[in-house]
């Protein structure tokens, strides 16, 4: 149960308030209301009844409490007591019914209330304690029949002749936390009274709940309703949900099980707050909520932070004595953007809270009405935190010669994501952190506790830091991310060159097989010599130190020949791929100046545009083959550039990304080392050359002893076939690209593999190995610009939490951090931008120092002159255990196919077309696993260009994997209320369910015509197709409730309010429909067509309902 914040007592919040003109002004007194029918139900209320009919049977509005009774107990008084207290309050024996499908109250006459006595004085001690418990938590959990009752549940278990635990237990939708104080008030003068024969002392109730809610529902319409909404729509337009890291994935549905971890605030610190407060002219509730926010937008990265608090709702002195549920929810959202000043940003709040306090009289179920969130069963609506201040002392229960004090039951339940729930006591601020298990586990929560204490500390310490600079992490927490998770300094040849150390492994094993392609090979004394000779030709050709030399070859030996002779040469390799086109491939040779290109013959058409002077490996094989065999003086260090490799860029202008000796010597000597390469081993090599894994495939073992073997293009591309070659091949060491890695996982696995190690990277690994594996499977992740391998894991088999692997821990002399956007360390758990430091970096991009100068900024944690830290703007957070999880792009640069593409990048081409006006490229995942570009595209007027011939105009382009998947017209694209276009809003390709008016689909059976009648109907629409969703039509939680008895009624099936949330059309129930009323006769029901006119008419005697799961307190 939420406590409720008592902001209304507050004395200097009621000189605020008057300050801003938010005096409350006179209206109409609750009266008695007329008896000629049955009334209906407050806002609060309806919500909660709506909430019944959605998951009914459930007790998670039950408000129970245990409390033990030491000393003589009158049963009897105590008996009369509640007996009084029903009478005198009538919505505790109020049930509710719908009538027409509008729910209202039926009030009962007032009975004698009957206590139950359970005895459990003759078991032995132990067991009657236990005994005890275990009563106190099954009532506790027993849930209420709202169309039955009662709603208030006392039971007496009786320990001893002098001991006994009083359980009572009443339903939220006749109760909240304010009347709580008001039964033990009247509780403890009743009880005083009747123990000595005494009447009555109690004066009779001026109203009734029942008549506010007559008068609430009178006073919220016309004039008074819509100046509420008005500034409640302005407060929240494009309201952002927050997204608090979960460990775990939320489930469809609520479960409400929650737990809570208290904390303590000292004394010295409460005091400080509170003298904070006092010169900030704010209210303790506004400083803690600031902190709250703070801390909220710390673990997002969010600074629209939206929370929620609940008010007592018990403005009118009329209603301060009823027992009734009066609580209001006020949605709290402040701008944290622009990292203001703690100071700062409690004037934001407190201009927030007296905004919203100023206008509470909006119940949050009118809130929800108007703005109309998406339907979504696993949320709240709105919001999904939620923070509680209750300073006003509480008042327990006292009887007369009795000893009250509460039975701890354990049960906890939490209707939101997250709740911080404080009250003010003589040992300072204390409360706790209550939270939904279906997300967050209690370490997790733990640690966010110590976060939120750390960093109110740093507030009352200076106030006027920013909200960045403000601490969160203890030191030992910094000194475990920033240093002992990056303890990774290891000795390697960072003083040679690759060919370097081919040169030295060719001398050693001389006629041990290199290379393997098909039925050819190179031994490593045939590999050197011909490398040579191509080196000494390019030498010939000016190529040496920092000359960029291109490689536009297919895999085969030759290639490998290429990139080694080029190395040897002195020169760094630049990759081209022989399947980009013509235009791509031009501007990558001009943008590195690459003045020599290194081909066949027959690719020679797709360079027609080269600037560079041309070396083709079979045309010119003669005059190469005449150069010397022997090692030339390449002059190149570890320093000089090794190679360069050309990614997406969000211009429409690919950047090359300069790698050099050294950072690749760090990655070989690593993966040597790591996965223990001998000359024995046989590994793959898959990926074409402008594919930075290609590095990684070559290096770690012709510098090794090892050989690498080359499949052909349809075993490459074929899971089965590649199996038996790896098989066939005896391969020992195998990368595989992440999609093609989960198919082969997929087995079978043929026999007599040697495989021993399966490694992969390139894209999120979504899928773990089987148990049982006769070889380990290992994740990496890396940038091309940290030298393709930043992170290593071995992946477990299945996971029971379902969660993809972990991208591992740092690779040999390389630091990793996540960090926010003020480059401070986030918590463990919390999403950050990963940063990635060490000797893996590279130069920065070819000739463009600016974005060098973004992309690669200074290292303030490296502790070296000159350390640099890589801006990834991939999204990760650290595990508990210090292994990385990676989350995503930051940005909507993705991988498709393994390669990074930049979807900006396409549009700019995509843009060029005569046909196209605006077009928008983004990645979807609307199947899991299947993430691929879409197009969205608006043509030109009186233009309408076919996806064939769209993707016939980028394929001459861009490579095949920027080339999108479907294309997908659109009159206009979606736009945000800021002006941006709203990629949320960019519908799926090839949808089944076309939208009302277009694409309208009709009822195909006597089910979905009788559906679709009621829906127009109930809606007040002209026609429905059956795949339109019904709240997007306007439908809301009262309408669906209508809808739902309608339905019961025609098709005599027990249909549950929920199914038509999880299948909002007309198919999907009709489906439903069909599957459970097999057997059934469909009863006809007088439906006729309405307009919309007189839809809204009959709508306007009908309150809107409630809408999503909701809290009280």
């Amino acid at each position: 149960m939420v406590d409720e914040a008592a902001l209304q007592d507050d004395e200097l919040l009621t000189v605020l308030l008057d300050e801003e003109g938010f005096s409350a002004g006179r209206t109409r007194a609750i009266r008695p209301r007329e008896m000629t029918t049955d009334p209906p139900l407050s806002f609060a209320q309806q919500r909660l009844w709506f909430l019944d009919q959605l998951v009914p049977g459930e007790p998670f509005y039950n408000l129970a409490s245990a409390l033990c009774l030491s000393g003589k107990l009158e049963v009897a008084a105590l008996e009369r007591s509640f007996s009084e207290i029903t009478r005198r309050h009538e919505t505790l024996r109020t049930t509710f019914h719908p009538i027409e499908s509008r729910p209202v109250q039926v009030i009962a006459p007032a009975t004698p209330l009957t206590l139950p006595v359970v005895d459990l004085s003759r078991l032995p001690e132990t067991e009657r304690d236990v005994a005890a418990v275990r009563l106190a938590q099954e009532e506790a959990r027993r849930p209420f029949d709202l169309a039955r009752g009662p709603l208030l549940r006392a039971t007496l278990l009786r320990l001893g002749a002098e001991e006994h635990v009083l359980l009572l237990t009443l339903h939220h939708i006749a109760s909240d936390d304010w009347s709580k104080g008001v039964l033990n008030r009247e509780l403890a003068a009743l009880y005083e009274a009747y123990a000595v024969g005494r009447p009555s002392p109690l004066p009779e109730p001026a109203i009734q709940y029942a008549d506010f809610a007559v008068w609430q529902r009178e006073r919220l319409r016309g004039e008074a309703l819509e100046a509420q909404l008005a500034y409640w729509k302005r407060q929240l337009a494009g309201l952002p949900e927050l997204d608090l890291p979960a460990a775990r994935p939320r489930p469809p549905v609520q479960s409400f099980r929650g737990d809570r971890h208290s904390l303590l605030l000292p004394e010295a610190l409460s005091e400080a707050l509170k003298a904070l407060s006092r010169r900030e002219g704010a209210t303790l509730f506004m400083t803690l909520l600031a902190a709250f926010q703070t801390l909220l937008a710390r673990y997002t990265g969010q600074d629209d932070v939206v929370v929620g608090s609940p008010i007592a709702g018990r403005n009118r002195v009329e209603i301060e004595p009823l027992i009734g549920f009066f609580v209001n929810t006020l949605v709290l959202r402040t701008d944290l953007s622009g990292d203001p000043t703690f100071r700062e940003l409690l004037a934001r709040v407190r201009n927030v809270a007296l905004g919203a306090y100023g206008h509470q009289e909006l119940p949050f179920e009118q809130l929800v009405e108007a703005l109309q969130p998406e339907r979504d069963l696993s949320r709240n609506p709105l919001f999904q935190v939620t923070f509680v201040l209750q300073n006003t002392p509480s008042r327990p229960l006292q009887l007369r010669s009795l000893a009250v004090r509460p039975m701890v039951v354990d049960g906890a339940m939490e209707k939101f994501d997250l709740t911080l729930s404080m009250r003010e006591t003589e040992q300072g601020l204390e409360g706790s952190l209550r939270y939904s298990t279906d997300l967050f586990d209690g370490p997790t929560i733990a640690r966010m506790a110590g976060h939120l204490r750390i960093l109110l500390e740093g507030i009352v310490a200076d106030p006027d830091r920013r909200l960045s600079e403000l601490p969160l992490l203890t030191e030992p927490e910094h000194y475990q991310m920033l240093v002992q998770w990056n303890a990774t300094a290891t000795e390697y040849p960072s003083d040679r060159c690759i060919h370097e150390l081919f040169e030295a492994q060719a001398a050693r094993t001389p006629d041990a097989v290199a290379v393997v392609f098909e039925d050819r090979q190179l031994t490593y004394r045939e590999l050197d010599a011909h490398a040579n000779r191509l080196a000494h030709h390019l030498r010939g050709r000016g190529v040496g130190p920092e000359v960029p030399v291109g490689i536009c070859v297919e895999r085969s030996l030759e290639m490998v020949i290429g990139l080694l002779g080029i190395l040897k040469a002195g020169g760094g390799y630049l990759p081209l791929d022989p399947t980009y086109p013509t235009e791509r491939l031009a501007f990558m040779l001009d943008d590195a100046r690459a003045p020599v290109v290194v081909t066949h013959g027959r690719l020679l058409e797709a360079l027609s545009d080269r600037p560079a002077r041309v070396v083709c490996l079979d045309t010119d094989r003669d005059r190469i083959a005449r150069e010397s065999d022997g090692n030339p003086i390449s002059g190149a260090t570890a320093a000089n550039l090794a190679y360069i490799i050309y990614t997406s860029g969000s211009t429409g202008r690919p950047k090359g990304v300069e790698i050099r000796h050294d950072s690749v010597l760090n990655l070989v000597a690593w993966h040597q080392r790591v996965y223990g390469v001998t000359p024995a081993d046989r590994a793959t090599q898959l990926a074409g050359p402008a594919f930075d894994a290609s590095v990684w495939e070559v290096w770690p073992y012709l510098t090794a002893g090892a050989s690498i073997h080359l499949p052909d293009e349809m075993t490459r591309t074929s899971p089965p076939k590649l199996l038996e070659w790896l098989a066939a091949r005896g391969i020992t060491l195998c990368f595989l690209p992440t999609p093609l890695a989960e198919a082969v996982l997929e087995g079978p696995w043929p026999t007599g593999l040697a495989l021993r190690a399966l490694l992969t990277g390139g894209d999120q690994l979504r899928r773990r190995p089987r148990e049982g594996l006769p070889f380990s499977v290992v994740n990496h992740y890396g940038p091309t610009e940290c030298t393709v391998v930043t992170t290593w894991g071995p992946v477990s088999a299945d996971s029971e939490t379902g969660a993809p692997p972990p991208i591992g821990r740092p690779i040999a002399n390389t630091r990793v951090y996540v960090l926010d956007r003020q480059l401070q360390p986030v918590p463990v758990g919390v999403p950050g931008e990963l940063h990635i430091g060490g000797d893996g970096l590279a130069q920065g991009y070819l000739h463009r120092p600016e974005l060098t100068a973004e992309r690669f900024v200074s290292d303030p944690f490296g502790g070296e002159p000159g350390a640099r830290l890589y801006k990834t703007g991939d999204l990760a957070r650290y595990c508990p255990d210090g292994s990385l999880e990676f989350l995503g792009r930051l940005d909507d640069q993705v991988k498709i196919r393994g390669f990074r593409v930049e979807p900006g990048e396409v549009e700019v081409v995509l843009g060029q077309h005569p046909a196209v006006r605006e077009a928008v490229v983004l990645a979807r995942e609307d199947q899991r696993g299947d993430q691929r570009l879409v197009a969205y595209v608006v043509a030109v007027q009186d233009s309408t260009p076919t996806p064939t011939d769209l993707r016939g105009f980028l394929r001459a382009k861009l490579p095949e994997y920027m080339v999108p998947a479907a294309f997908v017209p659109l009159a206009a694209l979606p736009l945000t209320p800021n002006g941006k276009v709203d990629r949320r809003a960019l519908p799926a390709p090839d949808r089944s369910g076309p939208e009302l008016d277009s694409g309208f689909v009709p009822a195909r059976t006597p089910v979905e015509a009788t559906l679709a009648r009621m829906w127009a109907e109930i809606l007040g629409l002209d026609r429905v197709g059956i795949h339109d969703d019904f709240f997007a039509l306007g439908g809301h939680s009262l309408l669906a409730t209508q809808l739902v008895s309608r339905v019961r009624d025609a098709f005599r099936v027990d249909l549950p309010l929920r199914r038509l949330f999880e299948t909002p059309t007309i198919a999907g129930l009709a489906e439903g429909i069909e599957r459970e009323g097999r057997g059934g006769q469909l009863r006809e029901v007088a439906i006729t067509p309405v307009s919309r006119e007189r839809h809204r008419a009959k709508l306007s005697s009908l309150s809107p309902g409630a809408d999503g799961p909701q809290s009280g307190e």
